[in-house]
C-alpha cells in the first residue's frame, strides 16, 4: 500500500503517468445519507475503489455530512493521479493498492466501509473472501455499504491496468441472503446493499457466478422471484 495523500495533502505523487482517473458507478450512492442514525455525528468512511471520487465529492457536498472525513483506497494507478481531486480536499487520506492489500486491523476504525461496484471486477473467491474479511474485521456497530449490478454486466477494460473487466455477476438473492439492513436500486438493477455484522452469520450464502449468460433479464426474474423492490431511486429499510 502506497499513501498518496495524508491529511488531505498530496505527499507522493505519480509522476509521468499517462492513465486518467477511472470507475464511473450506477450505484445508488444516494443511500449514503441514510446509513446513519445521526449524520450530525463526527463519521469515518472507508471508500474502496474510488475510482473518480464521486462519493467523497457527494458527502463532502452535502451540508449534513461536509464534515465527515473520507478516506480512499483504489488498485488503480490512474485514480490516485488526480491533482484536480486532491486540491479539493476531498478524501483525507488516498492509498493506491488493492483492497485485497489493506491490513485488515485498519478496517475497525470506520462507521462505514464503502464497497461501491467493486466485487464485480474481482473473482468470485476473491469476493468471498473481501466481503468475509470486512464484515469480520468492521467494528461491532460499524456499516458496510456494497453495491454491484445483480446480473453479469458486460465491461471490458478501457486503460491499460484499469480492473474495469467484470468478471462475476451477483444474483439479487445472493445480496438478500446476507440479510441487509436496507437497500435500493438503480437502473440496470445496479444493487446497493448495507449490511451489519450480522451479515456475516450468513456469508456462506453469498454465491456470485461466473456464467456470462447470466443476463439482466435473467436477473430480473430472480429479483422478481424473491420481491426484491426494483424501484429506482427508492431505499428499503428492512427489519
Amino acid at each position: 500500500m502506497r499513501q498518496i495523500v495524508k491529511d488531505y495533502e498530496l505527499i507522493d505523487p505519480i509522476i509521468n503517468s499517462t492513465l486518467q482517473p477511472g470507475g464511473e458507478s450506477a450505484s445508488p450512492k444516494e443511500l449514503i445519507f441514510h446509513i446513519m442514525k445521526d449524520n450530525a455525528a463526527p463519521i469515518e468512511v472507508l471508500d474502496i475503489g474510488f475510482g473518480k471520487g464521486h462519493l467523497g465529492e457527494m458527502i463532502k457536498g452535502s451540508p449534513q455530512t461536509a464534515h465527515w472525513s473520507v478516506d480512499g483506497v483504489d488498485g488503480f494507478e490512474g485514480s490516485c493521479n488526480h491533482p484536480a481531486l486532491f486540491q479539493r480536499k476531498v478524501y483525507r487520506h488516498i492509498w493506491h493498492g488493492l483492497a485485497q492489500s489493506v491490513p485488515s486491523d485498519r478496517f475497525a476504525k470506520y462507521d462505514i466501509i464503502c464497497l461501491l461496484d467493486v466485487i464485480e471486477h474481482m473473482t468470485a473467491e476473491t469476493a468471498k473472501w473481501l466481503l468475509r474479511t470486512l464484515l469480520s474485521s468492521m467494528g461491532e456497530n460499524s456499516l458496510l455499504f456494497v453495491s454491484t449490478p445483480l446480473w453479469f454486466y458486460p465491461q471490458h477494460s478501457q486503460q491499460s491496468g484499469d480492473l474495469e473487466e467484470h468478471l462475476i455477476g451477483v444474483p439479487a438473492s445472493s445480496m438478500m441472503a446476507l440479510l441487509p439492513l436496507m437497500y435500493a436500486m438503480n437502473h440496470p438493477l445496479i444493487g446497493g446493499f448495507v449490511l451489519g455484522k450480522r451479515s456475516l452469520d450468513f456469508i456462506e450464502f453469498f454465491h456470485p457466478t461466473t456464467d456470462k449468460t447470466f443476463s439482466y433479464e435473467k436477473g430480473m426474474y430472480v429479483a422478481n422471484a424473491i420481491n426484491f423492490q426494483c424501484v429506482p431511486g427508492k431505499f428499503f429499510k428492512l427489519s
